[in-house]
Parts: C-alpha cells; sequence; structure tokens
C-alpha cells in the first residue's frame, strides 16, 4: 500500500533532539544542488535558537522522513519553510514549557539561548529535557514564530553546508556508495527502446570470470560480476535475438488554458498584426555522471541507495517490483550528479534491485554515457504558434498561442493536472484584453519526462520574443511596451531593477546587443538581460547576464544567486548548443561530440543577480526560474546585435547566418 498523500503533521516526524543536543530536522525532500538542506538549517536554527552548527538536516530518507510526493516544481521551500518553521517552533515552545517545571518558574520568564532555556543565572539543557519523553505531539497550525529581529540565520548570506564536502572531493554521490560483499550489474541493452528479447544465448556470458549471477526478468536481460569489468565483458558476450517494436506514442489531447470571445476578430480588426512561429527540439538532462544506484535486497527486506527526486514513489515501485511491503523497503537518497527531472524516473535503481534479488548480494549498477543518451527521457519537443494585434495607441488588443508539445511527466498525461505540466507559463502575465491560449498534446515515439521548468523555458522564449517583435513592428521600445502592460507592482519592479542594473538603452560596441525577457513562475518574479556578441560567421558569444528576483522571504540570499547562476547558465547551453538527434524513435546522439554542451570557455563574463525579494510574501522557489527567460533575452539580444530575428533553438551559427543574410 501506498502512504498516499499528506497525514497531519506531528513533531517527532519533524524535528528531534538527540543526547548530544543535536538538533534534527526531517523532511521528505530532496538535495541536489538547490541549497534547500542550507535554508532549512538557517530557519530551523533560527526558531529553536540553537547554533546552526548544531542542526543536521535529514532529507528523503524514507525510513525517518514524512511522506512527500516529491522534489520538483521549484515549490520545496515554499512547501516546507512554513511546516518547519511550525514544528521548530512548537518543539521550543514544548521545551520551555518543560523547563517551566524543571526549573520551577513560570514560563514568562523563561528564554532560550543557544540550545538551552534560561533565566537568570539558571539554565537547563534541550538535551536535558527530552532525556526520559521525547519531542511529540500534534504541530498547530497557529503556533507564533520568534520575532525577525531576533535572527540570526534567515534573510542572511551563508555558504552550502555541503561546499567544502563537493569541492574536496568528499562528498558522497550515488556511485561512490561501496557496500561490503558488492557485486557490480550491468543491462544488456536492446538496439531501441522498447525492444523484448525473443531469444537468449547466455553461454559465453556464463564463461566469463567473475559472474555471479545472469538475469532474465520479464524483458530485462542483465548480469553480475565480482567486478564491473568483468559485468561488462559478459553483457557483451550476451547473444539476443531482439523484436524491435514501435513505442506507443500515445493520443493527442487539446486543452484550453484561456479562451475569450472575439480574439480572431480582434487580431483581424487590429491596427497592428504579427504573427510568428518557434520550435524547440529534443534534449537530454546530460547529468555529468550517468545514472547509478546501489541495491542491497534481501527475502524480506530491501534497501536502496539512489539519486531520486521522489524517494516514497521509489519505494513504491520498487516494492511492486520485488514483491516485498512497502514498509519492508527503504530508499536512502545520495547526491546525484545531475538531475533536474531526471531523477523522476527509477531507471537504475529498479534494475540494480532486480539484479540484487536475483544475485543475492548488494549491487552496483551505473549507466554509460551512450545509455543515458539513448535510453533515459528527453525534454519534449515543442512548436508554438503565436498571434497578436495592437490597438491605434500601440497596446495589445488580442493574443493568440497555440503551444503544440508532447507530454512532460514520465507517467503520462491527465487532464486533471497535466496541462499545469505542460502548459506550464504559457498565458503571458501581461495586461491582454482578449486571449486565446490552447495546449495541444502530441504524439511522439520518444520517452519523455520532467525537465527543469517542464514547459516555461519553451514558452516564455516564444512568448517573450514575440513580446520584443510586437515593440519593434509598432516602434516602441521593447523594455518600455513590456511595462505599459504590467499592472503586477512585483512584476515591475524587477524589470525596472535589471534595466537599472544593466544599464539598459546604453549603446553597446558594434555586433553587440542587449535583449530583455522576464515572467512570473510558481510565484517567483525574474526578470533577465543578456548582453552578446554575434562575430561574422554567426557564432553567439554571451558576455554578460543580469537578473533581478523577488521570491518573496529570502531564507538564504547566497543560495538565491546561486540557483539563478545555475539556471542561467543551464539556460544558456540549451539556447546556444544543444538538439537531440534522432531518426524516429532512435536517438543517434551518443556522446559529447555530438552533443556540445556550454563549457566554463562559453560562460558569460558576468552574471550579476539582484535579490530584491518581498520580505512581507511567502517564499516561494529558486532553483527553475533563472533558466526560463534567459533564452528570449538572448534571442531578443541576437536581433539588436546583428539583425537576425531566430525563431529556432539552438542558435547555431548557421541559423544566424541564414536569419541575418534573409
Amino acid at each position: 500500500m501506498s502512504s498516499g498523500g499528506r497525514q497531519p503533521e506531528v513533531l517527532e516526524r519533524r524535528i528531534r533532539i538527540e543526547p548530544d543536543g543535536t538538533v534534527v530536522a526531517l523532511s521528505g525532500k530532496i538535495e541536489f544542488g538547490q541549497g534547500i538542506r542550507t535554508a532549512f538549517a538557517q530557519l530551523v536554527a533560527d526558531e529553536l535558537d540553537v547554533p546552526i552548527e548544531r542542526v543536521t538536516v535529514v532529507l528523503g530518507d524514507t525510513a525517518q522522513v514524512p511522506f512527500d510526493v516529491g522534489t520538483f516544481g521549484s515549490r520545496s521551500v515554499a512547501q516546507e519553510s512554513p511546516v518547519l518553521r511550525r514544528a521548530a517552533a512548537f518543539a521550543r515552545t514544548q521545551l520551555i514549557a518543560r523547563a517551566s517545571e524543571t526549573l520551577r518558574v513560570p514560563r514568562e520568564r523563561l528564554s532560550t539561548a543557544d540550545g538551552f532555556v534560561c533565566d537568570g543565572g539558571m539554565r537547563v539543557a534541550y538535551a536535558d529535557l527530552v532525556r526520559q519523553r521525547p519531542l511529540s505531539g500534534r504541530i498547530p497550525d497557529d503556533v507564533p514564530a520568534r520575532d525577525p529581529s531576533e535572527r540570526r540565520y534567515v534573510g542572511k548570506p551563508m555558504p552550502r553546508l555541503e561546499a567544502r564536502d563537493i569541492v574536496t572531493g568528499r562528498a558522497r554521490y550515488t556511485a561512490d556508495v561501496r557496500l561490503p560483499d558488492m557485486a557490480y550489474g550491468v543491462v544488456v541493452r536492446p538496439p531501441v527502446r522498447g525492444a523484448a528479447p525473443r531469444a537468449v544465448d547466455d553461454a559465453a556470458a556464463r564463461a566469463i570470470a567473475g559472474v555471479v549471477a545472469i538475469v532474465r526478468h520479464g524483458d530485462l536481460v542483465g548480469v553480475v560480476a565480482e567486478r564491473e569489468e568483468q559485468a561488462r565483458a559478459a553483457a557483451d558476450a550476451f547473444e539476443v535475438d531482439w523484436v524491435v517494436k514501435r513505442p506507443a506514442e500515445g493520443k493527442r489531447w487539446t486543452i484550453p488554458i484561456r479562451e475569450d470571445a472575439g480574439v480572431d476578430e480582434a487580431i483581424a480588426g487590429g491596427a497592428t498584426r504579427l504573427e510568428a512561429s518557434f520550435s524547440l527540439p529534443p534534449i537530454t538532462n546530460a547529468p555529468i555522471g550517468p545514472s547509478a544506484a546501489v541495491a542491497d535486497v534481501r527475502a524480506d527486506a530491501a534497501t536502496v541507495y539512489a539519486g531520486t527526486q521522489r524517494p516514497f514513489g521509489l519505494r513504491e515501485e520498487l516494492a511492486t517490483a520485488l514483491g516485498l511491503d512497502e514498509q519492508s523497503v527503504r530508499v536512502l537518497p545520495q547526491l546525484p550528479s545531475g538531475t533536474y527531472g531526471r531523477n523522476s524516473s527509477g531507471d537504475a535503481p529498479l534494475e540494480a534491485a532486480i539484479l540484487s534479488k536475483y544475485a543475492g548480494r548488494p549491487v552496483h549498477l551505473q549507466w554509460t554515457r551512450a545509455e543515458e543518451f539513448a535510453f533515459a527521457p528527453t525534454r519534449p519537443e515543442a512548436f508554438l504558434e503565436v498571434a497578436a494585434a495592437l490597438d491605434a495607441s500601440g497596446q495589445i488588443a488580442a493574443w493568440r498561442y497555440d503551444e503544440h508539445t508532447n507530454v512532460h511527466t514520465g507517467g503520462g498525461f491527465d487532464p486533471r493536472w497535466g496541462a499545469e505540466a505542460s502548459g506550464r507559463n504559457a498565458e503571458p502575465h501581461y495586461r491582454i484584453p482578449r486571449a486565446r491560449v490552447v495546449l495541444h498534446i502530441e504524439p511522439t515515439p520518444l520517452r519523455t519526462a520532467s525537465f527543469r521548468s517542464l514547459a516555461a523555458s519553451e514558452n516564455i522564449f516564444a512568448i517573450e520574443s514575440f513580446m520584443d517583435e510586437l515593440a519593434h513592428a509598432s516602434r516602441q521600445e521593447p523594455l518600455a511596451f513590456r511595462l505599459r502592460h504590467i499592472d503586477d507592482p512585483r512584476l515591475r519592479a524587477v524589470y525596472e531593477l535589471v534595466a537599472e542594473r544593466s544599464g539598459w538603452g546604453h549603446t553597446r560596441g558594434e555586433r553587440q546587443g542587449l535583449g530583455i525577457a522576464g515572467t512570473i513562475y510558481h510565484g517567483t518574479y525574474i526578470a533577465e538581460v543578456a548582453e552578446v556578441e554575434v562575430d561574422a560567421s554567426g557564432r553567439v558569444r554571451l558576455l554578460a547576464v543580469w537578473a533581478a528576483v523577488d521570491p518573496g522571504l529570502t531564507l538564504n540570499p547566497d543560495g538565491v544567486r546561486n540557483q539563478i547562476e545555475g539556471g542561467i547558465q543551464q539556460s544558456a547551453s540549451w539556447t546556444l548548443f544543444e538538439e537531440l538527434r534522432r531518426k524516429d524513435a532512435r536517438i543517434v546522439t551518443s556522446g559529447w561530440e555530438t552533443y556540445p554542451i556550454a563549457t566554463f570557455r562559453d560562460a558569460p563574463g558576468e552574471i550579476d543577480v539582484a535579490v530584491a525579494g518581498d520580505a512581507s510574501a511567502a517564499s516561494t522557489g529558486v532553483g527553475e526560474p533563472g533558466a526560463v527567460p534567459i533564452a528570449a533575452a538572448i534571442a531578443n539580444a541576437v536581433f539588436v546585435a546583428c539583425g537576425a530575428r531566430i525563431r529556432e533553438l539552438p542558435l547555431t551559427p548557421e541559423r544566424v547566418r541564414r536569419a541575418r543574410d534573409a
């Protein structure tokens, strides 16, 4: 049975105090680079009034933390910080109540400091107050927080807690896990995804030294050996007759997102009319370290070490695959070496667990780079059609938008919630009196699934590029054109701030230009300016990027900047370089030589991130917003630099030359 959903929040599943005074905070979310471990530690340290060095944050361990549906959508801080704050505040009130009994003084006289409850010269340690009876109880919804003036950590810049381990090589990633008596597993891959083995000759594989087990489990063919090179040699020795089946492409869906009356008539009667189409190719997560997992499956229990964004969902899948009770399966999330939606799928953990079950030993499984390209999910393709009209005053009178894309989640399309993923940010955040926005889910032979920002990056590329086109077509300045259509003061503020910091409006050098774009992503306001240079060959060089972001109450400004910078870098790589090549359902890209990604040489010389959070607003996420507007900002800057209006990604030199010379 699955855990099903959120249970009432109880303190013992959120906060515990160890005998040495360490405060343990528990969350079902996963740390994979967003900095949430640090942000949660800051929050708990402030509310419990302890040094942050004495706070340990446990994330995703299914044997310890409360159920969580998964980590995605830039929602970790928004979802978890309120309950962790309440849990820590409730723990502090319980500690004060117990100290009142121990010290025999009224609660009103007591204060807290550095893990102690104090009354003048008397004090009692938190650890002593819980030694006989751990903290417990249902967490109230209305427990008061400490006064903001008493905060030592929240809102202050702070290095990531795991940063030193990462940069010194001490951090343990999934592929680094080693267990006693561990063997190594390899799956024999078909020539194309979805092929099934009709006949298997494993005689040569069994003759390889060190082979522990030959595995046939449904369509999975695999081998386990004492050493990885032995397992790979055995996998290569299999003779398999594969039956190649065309993957099911799925059905079509048409989902209206906004549908006002009179749109076509208003466009036809507009003073200025414009239409354009934009396209984006499939791209891959391309994690620097390919997928890996370690599984230890016994007759009645299993422990799996995995890079996963949804440990409880993975636990359910593992239990089903292994024929075990869900409560007897423990998922221990590890640092993944690149995710952004990739680890919503339980590929490597499920394979490692099946191989371990047959081998009767812990099994380490590591995908190769070629496997990652050929068999991992991809970001869907997108074809986006936009039309709009301006009235005689130059304001948008009507807007028509058709988004053609594929399913953006691994579990298929459900019209009850799938439009929020596949149609994310399809409706502009501008004042538009009449609009029709329609999502068209198209079938594809490719395996698609969650990708950083889901459909938002694609939609904002089209929307913000088209806003620039409307501005130029009506001879309006692009920033001023946007501002005259913005009613939300927070969105206006980030646009004005990024314009100020970037020197917007100042002339750049020859073949250089600035472009601007922005959006609201899950409540986070962001605007970005890109500066580019386009050489005679059409090569685009990203010189600098400025960003202004308002994520509400900011727990760690440095963490926000890190996430926005990372999103900008990654999305710039998608924009300038990345395209997954395929022939029908077969991925033909197999390595970095045919799938270039941005390197340090391609990084902009400057990324300036201004964090202008509205402290009176709830905290929102920053893991994805930085990646959303940058493609449009770069494309708009290319137009200013050389006159090339490009509506297809990536912005290769060939596409730039074609558009420039047209």
